[in-house]
């Protein structure tokens, strides 16, 4: 084997950074390793420009990454080349939770960190040894049975992987305007729609100081701003104030941004040094700014420490991307107004609400599986903008519209205007990227909120076509059905009425003085006989 290309799946939908495309630096640094080998490599990032297929056609191998949303995209390719002969080996996070699907499309699942996994893998292939002894490798073996090798250690000293090679990435640099950089992996915080922990653990493992600079310094003059792309930046805050400094003794001359949590607000001298240091902007996951869904989410911050981050962080001239994650099983109508409101009063800089995805690998997902709430699986929806499950205090339409309309308001012109007035051309543009996207997802929404109709009607028919058929069979003179709904829950009373309503019966409601005839059936009592056994 010789050449050895990567791809990353190209994103389903656009959001208010497409123009900037961050590339995850997983292919780029697997690649990297190869090439030292002496392997022949490119990768081939789609958001950031369409790959060269036919050079592609050259591969013995085919690498592909993708996380959930991108999983059906990815699919694609490996079938593409599949069809072509060429053995396709796909990893990332999507993959690592669910190998069996993606083994029906791909010959190999590298799970978890793949640094060590794709090496061993293509030696053992060169040289003809076993693949079963490969930890974190799932396969087929010659019996067209999966096999599921143990998993791989986590990569104990970040320091042993090579500086990323961004010169190999497919038009990088006539496309790319943002350099990412890994400073740690890891995360010691459980919130429950992550999947940080579970890939990449709850320790956090940090490069050490020279090298990051020595990173920095090898890729940063090539575009000019860095995204530390650390799932929490500031996780041990005197490591980063040393950072920071190291980063102004360096007279470094780039803008940065990166994650950080509202922690950061309690240490004046971490966000002097920030901006000092050349800070352009932080993203914070403030999640919700209902307090019982930062409970559920396991998010250890309150409203208060948001008031304060926010507060904080501006006071130092570094702007704000905040982050809401909406659709907890607290949440209702009311708390998507209201965060939208929130958002625009603390003057926050620019904002995503994204509906809450349960991404495979994540308590969430597991926990509206098992309870029969996902609605679909079809991947390309499982990127934080489309409701894929059923809430509890309202309708996934109702999450899916009521999102995109506080995005839009967010997103207005006045605030447009108000940007440019005050010449901060960055977030007027990001304004305007951010209206243009939401307006097209808004033009979308009425085909996706028919596709959701249709497939919880279908789920719904499914589900309770015993029941239709003992009310058709046993009770089919009955044209009217009466109800006191007075004892029900708001979705409980819903259920009834759409139910009914397919079995071509009048719901008659609290009404006492109605006529009771032979064609009458009252269903009150049984109703609340249910109730009071499941009580």
């Amino acid at each position: 084997m010789k050449n050895i290309y990567f791809i990353e799946a190209k994103s389903p939908g656009s959001h208010i950074f497409s123009r900037t495309a961050l590339p995850r630096l997983g292919s780029i640094l697997l690649a990297t390793i190869l090439k030292n080998m002496g392997y022949n490599t490119k990768v081939f990032i789609e958001d950031i420009s369409p790959p060269d297929w036919k050079q592609l056609e050259d591969a013995d191998m085919i690498c592909i990454s993708s996380i959930s949303s991108t999983a059906t995209r990815a699919f694609q390719i490996a079938e593409k080349f599949r069809k072509l002969g060429i053995p396709v080996a796909i990893g990332g996070p999507h993959s690592t939770f669910l190998p069996e699907e993606s083994l029906e499309h791909a010959d190999y699942v590298i799970r978890g960190e793949g640094e060590e996994t794709l090496v061993e893998l293509l030696e053992n292939l060169e040289s003809g040894k076993p693949l079963d002894t490969i930890k974190g490798l799932s396969f087929k073996n010659s019996k067209q049975e999966i096999v599921h090798n143990p998993a791989r250690e986590l990569l104990k000293d970040l320091n042993e992987a090579p500086i990323p090679d961004f010169s190999i990435v497919h038009k990088w640099a006539e496309k790319a305007k943002v350099i990412p950089i890994a400073t740690s992996r890891g995360c010691p915080f459980a919130c429950k729609f992550c999947s940080v922990i579970p890939m990449f653990g709850r320790k956090y493992r940090f490069k050490s100081i020279d090298r990051i600079i020595e990173e920095i310094k090898a890729a940063a003059p090539q575009k000019g701003h860095v995204f530390f792309i650390d799932d929490n930046f500031a996780a041990n805050k005197e490591r980063t104030k040393t950072l920071l400094r190291a980063l102004i003794d360096n007279k470094t001359k780039f803008e940065w941004s990166a994650q950080v949590r509202t922690d950061i607000a309690k240490d004046p001298e971490l966000l002097k040094l920030m901006k000092a240091s050349g800070c352009f902007s932080v993203y914070i996951g403030f999640e919700s700014i209902n307090p019982k869904t930062l409970s559920l989410y396991n998010k250890s911050q309150g409203l208060e420490d948001i008031e304060n981050a926010i507060r904080a962080v501006k006071k130092h001239s570094i702007n704000i991307h905040g982050m809401f994650v909406l659709g907890s099983d607290t949440d209702d109508i009311q708390t998507i107004r209201n965060t939208e409101k929130f958002a625009k009063k603390l003057d926050i800089d620019s904002i995503q609400f994204m509906i809450l995805t349960p991404l495979p690998g994540t308590p969430v997902f597991e926990d509206l599986k098992s309870a029969g709430r996902l609605i679909h699986t079809d991947w390309s929806k499982y990127d934080a903008h489309h409701a894929v499950f059923e809430p509890k205090l309202m309708t996934a339409f109702e999450l899916h519209v009521e999102t995109l309309k506080a995005m839009s308001k967010f997103y207005s012109w006045p605030a447009i205007l108000r940007n440019l007035w005050q010449f901060d051309f960055f977030y007027a543009v990001v304004g305007l990227y951010g209206k243009r996207s939401v307006k097209k997802a808004l033009s979308g929404a009425r085909s996706y909120v028919d596709q959701l109709k249709d497939l919880i009607t279908a789920e719904f028919d499914n589900k309770t076509d015993k029941l239709r058929q003992f009310f058709q069979q046993k009770q089919g003179k009955s044209k009217n059905i009466i109800l006191n709904t007075t004892s029900l829950e708001k979705d409980e009373s819903r259920f009834f009425s759409t139910f009914l309503s397919k079995l071509d019966k009048k719901l008659v409601v609290n009404k006492e003085s109605f006529r009771v005839t032979k064609n009458t059936l009252a269903i009150t009592p049984l109703v609340e006989n249910l109730k009071s056994r499941q009580e």
